[in-house]
């Protein structure tokens, strides 16, 4: 069925005309449209609002434009942030997760219109279900939404734009200097947990031994939990009993491997960010620890140890996007709006979002610089290992040659690698020719060991869905 019933027998007990067009399943509304050719700017969304009581609000806009909350605070008198996905489900208890329709009567929620999707002939959107598209001529949508209000609540989506028209970023430059004026200002850079700096000393004392660090490691029950899973994965062959975080540096993953696992783990927890979206929690992890795999796996296949550790290349796989979760962080609500239109928009690279970033308030000129810059800095300021700083500062840098280019451009291979298989924020113009790495990898080569380490999904999946709980 390609109809939620409730929509449906809304739309025909009140008997409105409408079209139901099927299709093949597909999360995102964006690529749908392209697929359809159906201008965005037809297309209509329901983005669900809450104010400080608690009350629910549909803003309903074009998947063309973004929301402007700055418009419907003054609007309306009251603030609002972005309802999560448990509140939504609550409201469309029959509906798929991402394919809310925007007819708010059906559901008895308040909303608000943007009028500038009555002025195209023909309106489309989501029918409840995410293989199905509900269009109605434009006159029918006005009249069900008659009783609400209507006014410019969003702004025309530059990030729909073209890639070199978007790329001009008013007033944003990428300098150090930059970055730590707008950090300062924003006055609240978060320290690094005290597991981490533990961690950080262990690895800066030549004297640290295997059971130092397992010691460490297991003052923290959860991150130990961790270390243990991921020894165990199949990914390793061990076939034996591991039962003690010392059994699984000895044995299984080594001293420079655990010490980066406890060292990413401890550091993330300096952050309170959202779980879900495409830039939430959840999907930093996965995206994270599949960076990190492949990282080390082809660090193992370089087999350069005197030049290029393993265990580093994970490391710096796993923190090098840690600039978003303190995007996140520091400017909640802001981030929840840019999460939005990563969500709208899963063909458009991240870094095009944020050179694209407006309405986004105090948030806006800090978010443009980029999620590189921001946690390249942080991380500078925590004294991290300097191949992983670089590798946060420089990863969308192909340009790059610096003293740590090697950590740099494996987690650049990586990171387009995993770009074919939706993994990560490089969207679809992230590709892999035979150039790319060659000085460290033929391109067959790190191919082999990518599908290597698909093999593992499950594991990894896992993995990452424990450590963003």
């Amino acid at each position: 069925m390609s109809i939620a019933a409730s929509l449906q027998q809304y739309l025909e007990y009140h008997q409105i005309p409408y079209e139901l067009h099927t299709h093949a399943e597909e999360s995102s509304l964006s690529r749908l449209g392209v697929e359809l050719g159906i201008d965005p700017v037809q297309i209509a969304v329901p983005v669900m609002l809450r104010s400080a009581r608690n009350a629910t609000l549909m803003a309903i806009m074009p998947l063309s434009h973004s929301l402007d909350l700055n418009r419907i605070t003054a609007l309306l008198r009251r603030d609002f942030d972005y309802l999560d996905d448990a509140g939504i489900a609550k409201w469309f208890p029959d509906v798929q997760s991402g394919a809310e329709p925007p007819l708010p009567a059906t559901y008895g929620i308040p909303a608000i219109l943007e009028r500038r999707l009555l002025k195209v002939p023909r309106v489309f959107f989501r029918a409840g279900k995410r293989n199905g598209l509900v269009s109605m001529d434009t006159a029918v949508f006005e009249q069900l939404l008659n009783a609400y209000p209507k006014a410019v609540i969003s702004n025309p989506d530059r990030a729909s734009v073209v890639p070199e028209a978007a790329t001009a970023v008013e007033g944003a430059a990428h300098s150090v200097a930059q970055v730590q004026a707008c950090l300062e200002k924003a006055n609240r850079l978060p320290a690094m947990p005290v597991m981490a700096t533990r961690i950080i000393q262990l690895l800066s004392d030549p004297a640290t031994s295997a059971t130092d660090l397992a010691d460490a490691v297991e003052l923290d029950p959860s991150m130990a939990a961790q270390v243990l899973r991921y020894a165990g994965s199949p990914y390793f062959g061990y076939r034996g009993r591991i039962e003690s975080v010392q059994d699984a540096i000895t044995r299984v993953l080594g001293f420079d491997l655990v010490s980066s696992i406890a060292l990413g783990i401890a550091s993330a927890r300096a952050f309170t960010v959202q779980q879900t979206g495409p830039l939430g929690l959840k999907a930093f992890w996965k995206h994270a620890l599949y960076c990190a795999v492949v990282s080390q796996s082809l660090a193992r296949k370089i087999n350069r140890p005197e030049q290029i550790n393993p265990g580093m290349a994970y490391l710096c796989g796993l923190l090098h996007n840690m600039g978003v979760l303190l995007m996140g962080h520091l400017f909640p609500t802001e981030f929840q709006l840019l999460n939005h239109r990563a969500e709208q928009h899963p063909e458009t690279p991240l870094k095009q979002l944020e050179k694209s970033a407006y309405g986004l308030g105090d948030a806006t000129a800090l978010i443009a610089l980029g999620h590189d810059q921001i946690g390249g800095y942080l991380l500078e300021q925590w004294h991290v290992p300097e191949a992983v700083s670089a590798c946060a500062y420089h990863h969308h840098d192909n340009q790059y040659a610096g003293a740590q280019a090697d950590y740099v451009h494996i987690v650049q291979l990586a990171n387009r690698l995993l770009a074919q298989r939706g993994i990560g924020d490089l969207g679809v113009s992230a590709h892999v020719d035979a150039h790319f790495g060659a000085s460290l990898i033929s391109l067959t080569a790190a191919e082999s060991v990518f599908e290597k380490v698909m093999e593992m999904c499950t594991e990894i999946d896992s993995l990452a869905e424990h450590i963003a709980a």
